[in-house]
């Protein structure tokens, strides 16, 4: 059985030095607002995939040398990897007006909205730079390229993913226009992780496979997180933020399909609200819609189906079974 958190403190700490040497100036309100942000926590689950991925393709010869070395190649890429999320995450938080970010102020919140607008810029061109930097480990140039080219397109659908979450806060969005959402917003960059390690580890013809697990424990990862915002929140200071910022999540969707008119129109009234003038009452409103028309738990089978799919994709990559098995898993079931 894989211990996550175990991995993640052996593992984590290898992505810091090529954190730390991207962003080790000292000009005010960007090197220190990016440090704040990265030291808030955070599970680090992408980079953590990225080494685990490139551990279990790596020929025997690699496999049998020392943990730093062979880690080397990898550790840029999967710090790319952790920068890429966190600057999507400072950006997104810009957009929702979430004040909070894993408990603490949110980065536009201490350093405010100009400054946190550049730093998340700045942070997506360190994004590029790190994978450059991969070629003092020797990568070699055309694969340095794939690795940019992956990260490029993964870039652009989340941009795309995301445009479609706000253009559904005004609109009246099918199941399908949620899926097509989830899988831009949240599939590609849970997906590139492995994909990089593919590209490193010499195993390109698994990426077909790797992006077939990806499409669907993306979504699935989105739904559960989705349920999370309702039950044990987000690290976003609150439960039930989704609703204060008008969200269709799939619980919405699927809610607004079977309730009555009149219950309709109360929910879309909730969800149109600012957030800060949507009531903790209005959340328990929305909440109770949700258990009432049975939206919760269709959400969690929902996610358990794409889980089980992309167990079903795991199978047929023999090396990576047993860990992609274990990230679907966990990235349906966890409770934070």
């Amino acid at each position: 059985m894989i211990d996550i958190e175990r991995l993640a403190r052996e593992k984590g700490h290898l992505i810091d030095k090529e954190i730390e040497e991207v962003f080790s100036g000292d000009v005010p309100n960007l090197h220190d607002a990016v440090r704040y942000h990265m030291d808030t926590g955070g599970k680090r689950l992408r980079p953590l995939l990225a080494i685990l991925t490139y551990e279990a393709l790596m020929s025997k010869d690699a496999r049998s040398a020392s943990s730093a070395e062979k880690d080397a190649k990898i550790l840029p890429f999967a710090a790319a990897c952790e920068v890429l999320h966190n600057w999507f995450l400072v950006h997104d938080d810009i957009e929702d007006g979430d004040k909070v970010r894993r408990d603490k102020p949110a980065m536009w919140v201490k350093y405010g909205l100009a400054h946190a607008i550049n730093a998340g810029d700045y942070m997506a061109q360190k994004v590029y730079e790190l994978i450059l930097n991969s070629r003092k480990y020797g990568v070699d140039n055309e694969k340095t390229m794939d690795l940019l080219e992956a990260m490029v397109q993964t870039s652009l659908r989340t941009a795309e993913g995301q445009a479609m979450d706000i253009n559904m806060r005004s609109a009246s969005p099918s199941e399908k226009d949620y899926m097509d959402m989830v899988i831009g917003k949240t599939a590609h960059y849970l997906t590139v992780p492995m994909v990089g390690a593919a590209i490193l580890a010499g195993r390109k013809e698994l990426i077909p496979k790797l992006v077939e697990f990806g499409m669907a424990i993306g979504p699935a990862f989105q739904i559960a997180d989705d349920v999370l915002d309702l039950t044990e929140g987000k690290g976003r200071g609150e439960i039930g933020r989704d609703i204060k910022e008008g969200k269709k999540s799939i619980l919405v969707i699927h809610c607004l399909g079977k309730c009555s008119e009149t219950e309709k129109r109360e929910l879309l009234v909730i969800l149109n609200k600012k957030p800060e003038e949507t009531s903790g009452e209005d959340v328990l409103v929305a909440k109770h819609l949700f258990e009432k028309y049975g939206s919760t738990d269709y959400a969690r089978k929902k996610a358990d189906g794409l889980k089980g799919q992309a167990m079903e994709t795991a199978k047929s990559v023999p090396e990576l079974n047993e860990l992609l098995v274990f990230f679907a898993d966990y990235l349906v079931n966890r409770k934070k």
